[in-house]
């Protein structure tokens, strides 16, 4: 999660570099991770002819324990891939060179919200 100080840095280098800053929430953002675990339930009247039998969750849901965990671990793997990397200093902020190699590029995360500082946030 960001810190206050880290969110205010993003923003500082964000109007200092005159680069777009968004904001964003992702929506339903645990079901996005898998979990590690075994986690087995009993599926309750909702689930019709499957009522009552035994059911294990392959994704992460809101109330595990571990939920949090891999959903950020799924976020940090999403914007290797973007080609972002964590800061040494604030590991919830992560950057990457812009196209021009000129400046760089800011996400601040704070937990399934995002605030972006970059060149075109819309690609």
């Amino acid at each position: 999660v960001v810190t206050l100080r880290g969110f205010r840095l993003v923003l500082f280098l964000g109007e200092l570099n005159d680069l777009e800053t968004w904001s964003t929430d992702v929506g339903n953002a645990y079901l996005e991770a898998y979990t590690s675990e075994k986690v087995y339930i009993i599926a309750g009247k909702e689930f019709g002819e499957r009522a009552g039998h035994i059911l294990i969750i392959k994704k992460a849901l809101y109330g595990l324990r571990s939920s949090g965990a891999r959903w950020h671990d799924r976020l940090a793997e999403v914007l290797r891939e973007m080609s972002f990397f964590p800061c040494r200093a604030e590991p919830d902020i992560w950057m990457r060179p812009s196209k021009d190699g000129t400046k760089y590029e800011y996400i601040a995360v704070y937990v399934d919200d995002l605030a972006l500082a970059m060149e075109k946030p819309q690609e």
